[in-house]
């Protein structure tokens, strides 16, 4: 007995909002930094374990050009509080450049091969 091929059917097409401006008001959220970060579409912010470096519990903002913000969970420290710390280390990073890294260590100073 022959079986007719079966058509599949295609998903409507995902309509995007467009990118919206870096900004942080209007947020929905208490954490206003974090919304504008990911509304305007230049940057990822991730949460979860990091299970083979044993860390647990890490928040993670980043961009096309490298990680902004690393932070690991404290211990008793609640996911609201890791991510008011993760809002507050935000801001600096993207307006005056200064980046929080818990994760990876502090690479040692190398020594200088002028004689």
């Amino acid at each position: 007995m022959e079986r007719k091929a079966r058509t599949r059917r295609r998903a409507p097409a995902r309509r995007l909002k467009p990118p919206q401006a870096f900004s942080r008001s209007g947020a929905s959220t208490p954490w206003p930094t974090l919304e504008a970060f990911v509304n305007s579409e230049e940057g990822d912010i991730t949460l979860g374990t990091l299970g083979y470096m044993r860390l647990g519990c890490t928040a993670i903002a980043s961009d096309e050009g490298g990680m902004l913000v690393a932070l690991v969970r404290r211990p008793d420290e609640t996911l609201h509080q890791l991510l008011d710390r993760l809002e507050h280390a935000l801001g600096p990073a993207i307006d005056d450049q200064i980046f929080i890294d818990e994760i990876n260590p502090p690479c040692p100073p190398t020594k200088s091969t002028r004689r």
